[in-house]
């Protein structure tokens, strides 16, 4: 026997025990269609299905409109969840509730815009934008532009895309935030990538789009928190929340392990050695517990962080810039600590683990392309962390 994410999970709420068990029900639709997936670089239909009739993007959505309304805590053990069956679905289904968590701070009118019908709303999001430009006209702006790596598009009903918002004439427009409707846009077929191949991160598309006033944010206020809803939810600031994006990294790793623990106890034989079965090799067991321990290292610096995030949130307290940094610092540290433990599990699994044929090579795929996402850069988290610690308060990034 071996640990297992039910074992080691900590007491969840009754939305997050309903979202669990969703997913383990679905997890076998997921394993199937991963494969095809990741040849047409996108989710299935039938996968895309069942995330919604498992209600995995309502995660976010407030619970008054029907959502689950998760922590952060707990959505990190969806997520995990989630990444055992398939870890581009798991992506998406992060992408969305991060989308979600900041989507319910724009105001009731918008929240109705989303969720006035129904909680199963699933979003995608881009900050960045290339050459989008608006122009304002009664009621709002009409908007331009492309934005890349938008995960889950293909399935997204609505976008929050990151656009420029005017000033008075000869100003430089300020950056703003904008909650369009997946309708309005077109998805231009640009990710060809070596892993996550599945979320679909293609490129959104808009012609002279209108946005009300009220689907429009200035992202100073998003960051800061300025005007948000008495939730606790909604009062994380997105630098806090992208420890989240960790979660299906997580587990990926684990998925990773449970192969590897699989191939062990099989009797499988030490290629070049005397070793009648990889499980008599000091190496091997030595390698299994490094593994474990990296894998475990992770799940308790996110949990640690999703745990303060969220209490601090529901008190009602704003966080000081060392333990802002620290979260950052966790998910950086997560995201090395998983990349280290999936290395060690491939060397016991040996070369064989790289045929094209095995799953566990399109999840190390998976893990190292989703590390290297900037919300989990441990490069920038350490100088963040460092100069916090150190007094020095000038700005590295905006989301801290």
């Amino acid at each position: 026997m071996h640990p297992s994410i039910d074992a080691e999970r900590t007491a969840l709420s009754d939305p997050a025990r309903t979202a669990v068990a969703a997913v383990q029900e679905i997890a076998p639709v997921l394993r199937r269609a991963a494969d095809a997936a990741e040849r047409e670089s996108r989710l299935t239909p039938e996968a895309e299905q069942a995330l919604r009739t498992a209600g995995l993007f309502r995660l976010g959505a407030p619970e008054r409109f029907g959502g689950h309304e998760l922590s952060p805590a707990d959505s990190l053990d969806v997520l995990a969840e989630v990444a055992l069956a398939c870890p581009s679905s798991s992506w998406v289904v992060m992408v969305s509730y991060v989308a979600q968590q900041i989507a319910a701070s724009f105001g009731e009118r918008a929240r109705q815009d989303l969720w006035g019908e129904g909680p199963d709303v699933a979003l995608c999001g881009v900050f960045g934008s290339t050459g989008a430009v608006s122009e304002p006209i009664e009621g709002g702006l009409l908007v331009s532009g492309s934005w890349s790596w938008a995960s889950g598009c293909h399935h997204a009903d609505w976008a929050m895309l990151g656009v420029p918002l005017p000033g008075e004439q000869g100003s430089t427009p300020e950056r703003g935030l904008a909650l369009i409707p997946a309708s309005a846009l077109a998805v231009r077929r640009t990710w060809d990538m070596a892993g996550m191949r599945g979320t679909g991160s293609d490129t959104l598309v808009a012609e002279e789009v209108f946005v009300p006033y009220h689907r429009l944010r200035r992202f100073a206020d998003v960051v800061r928190g300025n005007g948000l809803p008495e939730e606790p939810l909604y009062r994380i600031p997105p630098g806090s929340m992208t420890l989240v994006s960790a979660g299906p990294l997580l587990g990926t790793a684990q998925a990773v392990l449970q192969l590897t623990l699989e191939t062990v106890e099989s009797g499988k034989p030490m290629a070049m050695s005397l070793h009648a079965r990889l499980a008599d090799s000091p190496s091997v067991q030595a390698s299994l517990a490094e593994a474990a321990t990296l894998i475990d290292s992770a799940r308790l610096h996110l949990t640690r962080s999703a745990a303060f995030v969220g209490a601090a949130a529901a008190s009602g307290t704003t966080p000081t810039l060392v333990e802002r940094a620290r979260v950052r610092m966790d998910a950086g540290h997560a995201s090395v600590s998983l990349r280290q433990a999936v290395q060690a599990l491939l060397t016991v699994s040996g070369a064989g683990s790289f045929s094209a044929t095995r799953t566990i090579q399109r999840h190390w795929r998976d893990l190292e392309t989703a590390a290297r996402h900037p919300t989990l850069d441990p490069g920038l988290a350490k100088e963040m962390y460092g100069r916090a610690l150190a007094g020095d308060e000038r700005p590295v990034s905006p989301m801290v």
